[in-house]
């Protein structure tokens, strides 16, 4: 597997291989076999409820030079000790390498990681006005069948945009908003 240049992507491309590793490794994999995906969820899960925990003081706390390191690896391992062996072997090597500011863009980047695997693109929509539940699921359907990928959207309103949305998915931009409309037909009556 190629390396990204990150230090937080590279961390979740080798935690990444050991979730779909067929190989077994004492210690770092439950004793029943899982599914791959089953294994990746596992990992995602862990990840997300460890980045959450994370704050500038959490953080802070487990830097603190003042705090013997055998101390501090002892407090995060106790915390530790309900996640899966390979997250909190991760998280003691980060905690030895000063590294564990990363934990939060790790969890992330294997987030990212594990979407882009199954196809999934990251969706950005915003409107004028809020969307109920049901015209969220209309309209990611139907971005879905138009740019045949699966979406994870998130969405945000902007009361500028008059009306229309705009809307994110990855590096494409697609602006139908009201506004940019009206920016159009102004520049077009101006020439």
């Amino acid at each position: 597997m190629a390396l990204s240049g990150s230090a937080a992507r590279r961390y979740a491309e080798a935690l990444f291989s050991l979730a779909t590793d067929e190989r077994t490794v004492e210690g770092l994999r439950p004793p029943a076999p899982v599914k791959e995906t089953q294994m990746v969820k596992e990992f995602r899960v862990s990840l997300e409820r460890i980045a959450n925990a994370f704050d500038r003081r959490t953080i802070a706390g487990l830097r603190d030079p003042a705090v013997p390191i055998r101390r501090r690896r002892d407090a995060l391992a106790a915390a530790l000790k309900d996640e899966h062996a390979a997250v909190r072997s991760l998280l003691l090597l980060l905690l030895d390498r000063d590294r564990i500011a990363l934990v939060p863009k790790i969890a992330a980047a294997f987030a990212n990681l594990v979407d882009e695997r199954e196809g999934i693109a990251k969706a950005r929509i915003t409107t004028a006005v809020a969307l109920s539940d049901p015209e969220r699921e209309g309209l990611i359907s139907r971005l879905e069948s138009t740019s045949r990928k699966k979406l994870r959207a998130t969405f945000a309103v902007d009361p500028e945009l008059i009306g229309g949305a705009k809307v994110q998915i990855g590096d494409h931009l697609i602006d139908a908003s009201l506004r940019a409309r009206l920016a159009a037909l102004h520049r077009q009556l101006a020439s």
